[in-house]
């Protein structure tokens, strides 16, 4: 029988085979779809980034349909561009470096808590990037590949920084730490710069602190993450003054603010006169679907972001066999033990390894704030022909999928299985993520 130790050196080969096929797989879905527009906004970003260089003068936020964006996702395709002057594969290119950037910085977030070598770390990691609404963003002609970039890379920042240890009353004078602090506080500025909906990894460095120290909390231990979310403000303030506020009186305005102004006004008297039966009616999970299998229920938020995540939506053309059959599978299976993993969580959550446990809370806090702006953003603009609850406008939130699949078989019946016939079900765990993670790639769903 393996012993723990064994055990885990057999992880590390096992996970760094998994990083090899995974990136492998990642540049297959590029070559496989080289030069191939897909998405919901890929017109938008083309047209945008023909107007879009560095170091000139920017289009004014109500030009056109998504000029209100800001600009980084057009100016890192600048920078590819003049090796590959091809608009569709350069924003190809550019979502995939955002979907390996996002790899390696969760892959470091759970290799520094001690959770990357362990099946329950593994899925997560693995089976979470496999997800196919991640799968489908990392070929997508679209600014919200680099969302979840930008977002893994200031959680990794966030878990170096404030994981392990309180901050020090003197640590300013620590230079690896103000050199590390001044970095999340750049690439919170360019999460910001990249998407409005940026602004929700400004919360990451708190809630690492509130769920490591709790009440032990000290004032001296919140000043470094104000310092980096203080960087991160004037980095992006002056952009957001003078090319938002000033000219359309927003900090963060949206086309439909202008595009849709009448039909806005309708909608919105409709929505005030009933407001909780408008929130219960966002909030519903329909029991009768649409026959079509591609179709979503566009003013279910539930509905919608589950379809997405894993299924083509039908808006963007027919999705072929035999992928949609796993799409199926995964839709059905998946929403069980996502249930059901959330419940065992909230239950045994006191149980669990304390590393783990801590990592369930935050993904669960994303999870919730995420899906709390996507609701408010639903009742701001209730435009359900423009499908605004997008799956892809919260990808942090899949990672709560593979977690909760995890905890569902953390403890409980399971630890109580021992021997041989754990050893099988544990190879017969790795089997079925490698076989997730290569049915996914080589039968995109996208």
């Amino acid at each position: 029988m393996r012993t723990p130790e064994s055990e885990q050196r057999r992880l590390r080969r096992v996970e760094f085979i998994l990083a090899a096929i995974l990136v492998l797989m990642k540049m297959s879905v590029l070559h496989g779809t080289w030069g191939k527009i897909q998405g919901f906004d890929w017109g938008s970003w083309i047209e945008m980034f023909h107007v879009t260089h560095w170091f000139r003068p920017l289009a004014p936020a109500t030009l056109w349909g998504a000029t209100y964006h800001p600009p980084m996702s057009y100016l890192i395709g600048r920078l590819i561009y003049p090796l590959y002057p091809h608009e569709v594969e350069i924003s190809q290119v550019d979502s995939t470096l955002a979907i390996v950037v996002a790899f390696f910085a969760l892959r470091y977030v759970l290799r520094h808590i001690g959770c990357l070598w362990t099946l329950p770390g593994l899925w997560v990691l693995y089976g979470g990037i496999s997800i196919p609404v991640i799968v489908s963003l990392g070929v997508e002609t679209t600014y919200d590949s680099w969302v979840l970039g930008w977002f893994m890379l200031a959680l990794a920042f966030s878990v170096s920084l404030f994981w392990d240890a309180a901050a020090s009353k003197a640590w300013w004078t620590r230079t690896r730490f103000t050199r590390r602090l001044t970095a999340l506080g750049l690439v919170l500025a360019a999460g910001q710069l990249n998407k409005y909906n940026g602004l929700l990894a400004f919360g990451l460095p708190f809630a690492i602190l509130l769920i490591r120290r709790g009440t032990r909390i000290r004032v001296h231990e919140v000043a470094p993450p104000l310092v980096a979310v203080l960087i991160g403000v004037v980095v992006v303030l002056p952009f957001y003054y003078e090319r938002n506020y000033s000219h359309v009186g927003q900090w963060m305005p949206a086309a439909m603010d202008w595009q849709r102004k009448d039909d806005l006004v309708q909608l919105r008297l409709r929505r005030d006169a009933t407001p909780v039966a408008f929130v219960a009616h966002m909030l519903r999970y329909p029991l009768t679907a649409p026959e079509n299998p591609q179709t979503p229920v566009m003013d279910s938020f539930l509905h919608l972001t589950w379809l997405q995540t894993w299924t083509k939506d039908i808006w963007l053309g027919a999705q072929p066999e035999p992928s949609l059959t796993f799409s199926r599978i995964y839709r059905q299976l998946f929403a069980y033990t996502t249930l059901l993993g959330t419940a065992a969580f909230l239950f045994r959550a006191r149980r669990m390894p304390r590393n783990w446990r801590d990592a369930g809370w935050l993904l669960l806090g994303v999870t919730i704030f995420y899906s709390v702006l996507a609701l408010t953003f639903g009742w701001k603009y209730p435009l359900w022909d423009w499908r605004v609850f997008k799956a892809k406008y919260m990808t942090p939130v899949v990672f709560w999928v593979p977690y909760a699949t995890a905890a569902l078989f953390g403890g409980g019946w399971w630890s109580n299985i021992r021997g041989w016939f754990k050893e099988r079900l544990h190879d017969l765990a790795l089997l079925a993520l490698l076989a997730f993670v290569l049915i996914n790639h080589i039968l995109p769903v996208y």
